[in-house]
């Protein structure tokens, strides 16, 4: 059978590659922001804000600056918390605790107890530490802005006990509304320190898609007119200002894809035709992750909506009740209890709050008000054979 794959990780989203290209200019104005906190820990309580479009390549960039800060201070930490996964004030404190080895109970304390209990024990360990906060927008958009106004005033709170500045604040977002929504002295308190990410071009993400094959690949198994036919698709020129483009996840999402193609059909080398049908079961808006960490049934809602939608071809919105039905025959489908109503309409207020759909109520003329439901930014049927894999495979059928 033809090897395809030297290092498959190499392909993954959470994998941070030897070279990051065009990315050193943002990675030495973090190093820069962040020098005197290295090199003096606690002399100061420094705070960066991180914006660009989803694959621009900020997640990656911090992420590989954490490896920096690791490697050049014995004193200082790198924590990154995912406020896609942790939404709650709660859940960002318990996992900088984890991250940072620091016991913090599971349950029965209020933030502010858990707050206290995570502050002291930090300085009672002498510990330092940089957090980045990715997606942080989530944060603010699930908990309110006090939350995020919370952390971004730790240093307040330190040195008003006595002690040094025991942070330092990345925070990640695509852009600088969550910033707006934050009050006055929050506002003043996280400064005017950005860092932007424009979307890659065309060839920029043809040298980040042959930096990663190069780490991905055996030699042989692909060539650069295969890079370049999906860095055609997925980066911007001046004739596509694509909302979706200049995404490098998805160019190096692709480039997997195919790879796992050729694989699967026994190709000494990844084809054209691997590439295109890579695209047509790629996301653009979506992401992969994201999907798989939806509860159980909130996926099987969402795909109940994917379900209803494409039966009804003609309108780009299904109301509410006819994803219900669908929802409880998909339940009898897979042998599950269906859930109550009530809780129907909270999947759905996080699945809008999310973007994996929109939502608007019905128009005076229609009989009754009822909310309308539409998903923009996927073809279904690429988005239908995600969960529906995604789902099978939790169930075990």
């Amino acid at each position: 059978m033809p090897r395809i794959f030297k290092n498959e990780a190499a392909l993954t989203p959470e994998y941070i590659p030897s070279k990051l290209p065009y990315r050193e200019e943002q990675l030495r104005e973090l190093e820069a922001y962040f020098k005197s906190f290295i090199e003096s820990p606690g002399s100061m309580y420094p705070k960066v804000i991180l914006i660009g479009r989803p694959g621009s390549g900020k997640t990656v960039t911090s992420r590989k600056f954490g490896n920096y800060v690791v490697k050049s201070s014995n004193k200082v930490q790198y924590v990154h918390v995912s406020c896609f996964l942790n939404r709650t004030l709660n859940s960002v404190l318990k996992d900088i605790g984890v991250q940072l080895n620091i016991a913090i109970p599971k349950r029965g304390y209020s933030t502010e107890e858990l707050l206290k209990i995570l502050l002291d024990m930090i300085r009672e360990k002498d510990k330092y530490a940089i957090v980045a906060l990715d997606d942080v927008f989530h944060l603010v958009n699930n908990s309110g802005p006090h939350a995020l106004g919370t952390l971004i005033r730790l240093g307040e709170e330190y040195i008003s006990r006595g002690d040094r500045y025991r942070f330092g604040l990345i925070l990640i977002s695509q852009d600088l509304t969550f910033k707006d929504q934050l009050d006055r002295s929050s506002q003043s308190s996280l400064g005017n320190a950005v860092i932007k990410f424009e979307p890659y071009t065309k060839d920029q993400i043809f040298e980040i898609l042959l930096t990663r094959a190069q780490e991905a690949l055996v030699d042989g198994a692909y060539d650069e007119e295969i890079l370049e036919m999906i860095a055609d698709v997925a980066g911007i020129d001046e004739r596509s200002m694509d909302e979706h483009r200049g995404d490098a996840r998805y160019a190096i999402d692709i480039l997997w894809r195919a790879a796992k193609f050729a694989e699967m059909r026994n190709a000494e080398r990844i084809l054209p035709e691997h590439v295109r049908e890579a695209i047509k079961n790629t996301l653009r808006g979506i992401r992969s992750d994201e999907l798989r960490m939806l509860p159980l049934h909130e996926k099987i809602f969402l795909l109940a909506i994917v379900r209803s939608l494409t039966k009804n071809p003609n309108s780009p919105y299904i109301p509410f009740g006819t994803a219900e039905s669908e929802y409880q025959m998909l339940c009898e489908q897979y042998g599950e209890e269906p859930r109550k109503h009530t809780q129907l309409w909270e999947y759905l207020r996080d699945l809008n709050l999310k973007g994996f759909v929109e939502t608007r109520s019905s128009s005076k003329g229609m009989r009754g008000r009822t909310t309308l439901i539409s998903i923009p930014s996927e073809p279904l049927d690429t988005l239908h054979e995600e969960l529906r894999k995604i789902i099978e495979g939790e169930l075990g059928t």
